[in-house]
């Protein structure tokens, strides 16, 4: 089946000219440097993989943070594997854009959601956007949970999510979804009706500009199944946001469906919502986002749908400078600033 991409865009306020956003880059900008997420993706080299451990968070210049785990065929312990990553972030100097980061921690039941709100000082912001996230299964369970399985072995997906936003009372509303589906592993199986998963979503306050332009993008499609290793691609859409500023991820959510309508989950291959910069603050071309399976060998027959929502924050050139970085290569299971000494 062809992609079924829907992509409205939702003017919260006009953009206003920016008549000096062409001024050469040696006009001279101080002030604070803050530095924006703009998506991931992760894509494991060899094969699909459960999900355990999953981390992204942006830094400074070229670097990032970078954590991947996915059961006892990624780690060594029965098989060894890699994971190619790429991590966007743009880099805004100057004194106009006023930050606050913050962190949330939530423990995701058997129910598949849980939510908080989190306090903050700033009392002028007017758009929260994601900062990266971790995402760990790893953690102590309920005493239901059975013995005979680990949970930091992870399990089989049938995705995830997270988002944040301004609450009526000046708090931070967060939110983090993690669903499983049941595979070809009956310990796993048993385990996953008790499983119980830590994600920490990162968040950056925002305030300081005059206007916001918002893009809702969903959508869907069934996965190529012809394995070994069937062509599946993930979705792409163009943006139409124009001027000079930077983009953000307010939340996403990346999901998995057994196309006969039953309940499973599947290995995971690749996933990543990517809004990749540019590197002088023009708008990035296209949203993608997908969450894929494929391998050598092949379980399920697996459709997925994305939901993103993103924000695009003008500024002038005259007062603000901001680079678009990709941070890229390949590293090996576990956490990792990245780049690391073994990325290409």
């Amino acid at each position: 089946m062809n992609p079924i991409i829907a992509l409205s865009l939702l003017t919260l306020a006009c953009t206003y000219a920016d008549d000096d956003a062409t001024l050469p880059k040696s006009v001279a900008i101080s002030g604070p440097t803050h530095t924006i997420w703009a998506g991931w993706n992760h894509t494991w080299g060899m094969l699909s993989h459960r999900a355990s451990y999953i981390q992204v968070q942006p830094g400074e210049g070229d670097a990032a943070r970078s954590g991947i785990v996915g059961g006892d065929w990624s780690t060594g312990d029965t098989w060894s594997d890699d994971v190619e990553y790429r991590i966007h972030q743009q880099h805004i100097t100057g004194d106009v854009l006023q930050v606050e980061l913050g962190s949330a921690t939530l423990i995701v039941g058997p129910d598949g959601t849980e939510s908080t709100s989190v306090g903050i000082d700033m009392t002028t912001a007017n758009v929260v956007v994601l900062q990266g996230f971790e995402f760990n299964t790893d953690i102590d369970q309920s005493e239901d949970y059975p013995a005979e399985y680990d949970p930091a072995l992870g399990y089989t997906s049938r995705g995830f999510g997270m988002g944040v936003s301004l609450g009526d009372d000046g708090r931070v509303d967060v939110a983090a979804s993690v669903q499983w589906g049941p595979r070809d592993r009956q310990d796993m199986n048993n385990a996953m009706p008790f499983a119980q998963t830590e994600v920490t979503v990162h968040f950056a306050a925002l305030s300081g500009f005059s206007s916001s332009d918002g893009a809702h993008y969903a959508g869907s499609q069934d996965l190529a199944h012809d394995p070994p290793l069937s062509d599946q691609q993930g979705l792409r859409e163009p943006l139409s946001w124009d001027g000079f500023g930077f983009a953000g991820i307010e939340s996403f959510e990346l999901a998995l469906f057994d196309t006969d309508g039953g309940d499973g989950g599947d290995y995971l291959r690749s996933f990543g919502v990517e809004l990749a910069p540019t590197e002088d603050g023009q708008p990035p071309p296209t949203i993608q986002a997908e969450i894929l399976t494929y391998a050598p060998l092949e379980l399920g027959t697996m459709s997925m749908a994305a939901d993103v929502n993103a924000v695009w924050i003008p500024l002038h050139a005259s007062t603000s400078r901001i680079e678009g970085v990709t941070v890229s290569g390949t590293h090996p299971v576990g956490t990792h600033g990245v780049p690391t000494e073994s990325t290409p």
